[in-house]
């Protein structure tokens, strides 16, 4: 029996079958554009999201997805539109030049003019790339879709994770494995391996359809299953999922350069190809970040934990600003309870004055400033909002005209509390030079 199609196609959408290039090339270009900005945007977003509440392994778990299927639209968006630009340079030639080779002006032997003639001509050719085309867009699509539902799946598998075991909660290597099985899943491979038994089977598979159905739904397969099947079903799967598969992994370590810059402490999926100086990543205090200096604050970064007003000081006064994270509030409320700091309830300036000075001897008592090794002490401490990052932390002056002229290093203690004791732990530092 012929392999015919259930529904037919009506004409008014087989038209739009043979005029869709124009719409894929129009999307293509102008995704590509606003996909290679994304990754700073989901950076910006999460610096934010991180200073202002809790953050666990699901939540950057469905950023680093963000930022993952990102990579697949952009490349799967640049292959299609390559092959559409090469798809219309064929066409244009074909259009000048319709009859294909001309072999009386070439004068080619008839060994060569044979083995020509075997090949795809011009025609062909353009149908090839028409279907490659066509077909490129499609699977981006159906693989962004995918990686999606992935990637929301491992946010609410680590959600649960969380209170199962901690461990595995915070290993990146088993997320990486978690996603890998997920994929196969959404893939079919699994399904293919180890559940074919149970389709063939028609009481295994009323036990089994429930569970595949189930899957289909939170990992949003649903929305291309059948699709997917007719790929399959017609095309070489040998070469599908391999296709799919590379990728997916390349996509992933695309995405991995971004993360590590943009969420960091993802180096272990880094690629570097071309990198091969040794004196690079060393632990050091020598090092100059524009982070660490507002003067050398570039466009569209942020602070993130604090920085110093300048790398070189002129004047007499520096400044110090903190960013404000939320991992700060447990030892801040301890220490604000013992100076009694109040929220509000005030009935006269002269009280809120002295709050404010509880205020300030609190951030003074949970972060100590040194510059090298002599303590700055009675730092008087204010609420500020950065006006280049808009971030909010807490900022002070600091008089430097004991400080001789010369190099020095600014270094910043955090106050730690622990069940059994309470130290000073090592948070930052930055160099500058005093004229």
């Amino acid at each position: 029996m012929d392999n015919k199609p259930l529904t037919p196609l009506p004409n008014w959408v087989q038209e739009q079958q043979h005029q869709s290039w124009q719409i894929e090339i129009l999307i293509a270009s102008g995704l590509i554009f606003f996909l290679t900005n994304i990754p700073q945007y989901l950076g910006d977003w999460f610096a934010d999201y991180e200073q202002a509440t809790d953050v666990g392994a699901e939540s950057v778990i469905l950023v680093i997805g963000a930022l993952y299927f990102s990579k697949v639209l952009l490349m799967g968006f640049v292959i299609n539109l390559s092959l559409r630009a090469l798809w219309l340079a064929y066409l244009g030639i074909n259009f000048v030049y319709p009859n294909d080779i001309n072999y009386t002006q070439l004068k080619y032997s008839e060994y060569f003019k044979r083995k020509m003639e075997r090949k795809p001509d011009s025609v062909k050719r353009i149908m090839q790339l028409e279907h490659l085309s066509s077909l490129a867009y499609s699977m981006t699509v159906m693989l962004t879709v995918m990686a999606f539902g992935i990637f929301l799946l491992l946010s609410v598998f680590f959600s649960l994770l969380r209170y199962i075991s901690y461990q595995l909660y915070d290993s990146q290597q088993f997320g990486v494995i978690i996603m890998a099985l997920f994929l196969l899943f959404s893939l079919g491979l699994l399904d293919f391996l180890f559940f074919r038994l149970f389709k063939k089977s028609e009481k295994v598979s009323k036990w089994y359809y429930p569970i595949h159905r189930f899957y289909n739904w939170v990992s949003l397969s649903f929305l291309f299953k059948r699709e997917w099947l007719v790929l399959i079903s017609n095309g070489k799967r040998w070469i599908i999922y391999p296709l799919f598969i590379f990728f997916f992994v390349v996509a992933f370590f695309l995405a991995a350069d971004d993360v590590d810059k943009h969420i960091g402490d993802f180096e272990d999926f880094t690629l570097n190809l071309y990198e091969s100086r040794e004196f690079l990543d060393i632990p050091t205090f020598n090092v100059v970040q524009n982070t660490r200096y507002n003067n050398l604050l570039k466009r569209d970064q942020k602070i993130g934990s604090w920085c110093l007003s300048n790398d070189i000081i002129a004047d007499q006064t520096a400044w110090a600003f903190i960013v404000y994270n939320k991992s700060m509030d447990f030892t801040l409320k301890e220490i604000m309870k013992e100076y009694e700091f109040q929220r509000g309830g005030f009935r006269t300036r002269e009280e809120v004055f002295a709050n404010d000075q509880k205020f300030s001897a609190s951030i003074s008592q949970y972060i100590a400033i040194k510059i090298d090794s002599m303590p700055i002490t009675e730092n008087q401490w204010f609420y500020h909002r950065h006006p280049k990052t808009n971030e909010v932390g807490f900022k002070t002056y600091i008089s430097l005209d004991s400080i001789p002229k010369g190099y020095h290093k600014m270094h910043l203690d955090k106050l730690i509390i622990g069940k059994d004791s309470t130290f000073y732990a090592p948070y930052s530092s930055a160099s500058f030079f005093k004229e």
